[in-house]
């Protein structure tokens, strides 16, 4: 499994690159943090879900006009060429864990 944490821009506080104490939050180490200042990748989620190609609808948390706070599973042999399909995607991330656990150990 491999994690994706990208920090972005959405709330006032967040003016600048998370620092060590924030990324500090996400400790597995299978998990890989950047920060995307101008929303690229929420802006493509944004397109998979205006055209449904999300494989799941998102369920949450939409500010500035992007998604935010939410987790998104892929299976494991997702393609990034194509638009792929999400097994799950919700939020606030704080409200679904216990959602993503199962669809975790679902089969995807």
């Amino acid at each position: 499994m491999q994690v994706l944490v990208v920090w972005e821009p959405i709330l006032a506080s967040d003016w600048k690159a998370p620092s060590g104490s924030t990324l500090g939050r996400i400790s597995d180490p299978r998990a890989r943090q950047f920060w995307d200042p101008k929303h690229v990748v929420a802006g493509k989620l944004n397109e998979f879900a205006k055209r449904k190609a999300s494989g799941t609808t998102p369920s949450c948390c939409f500010q500035k006009g992007f998604y935010w706070d939410d987790a998104i599973l892929y299976a494991p042999d997702t393609s990034w060429n194509d638009e792929p399909a999400s097994a799950f995607w919700g939020g606030p991330v704080v409200r679904i864990v216990p959602d993503l656990e199962k669809a975790l150990n679902a089969p995807l």
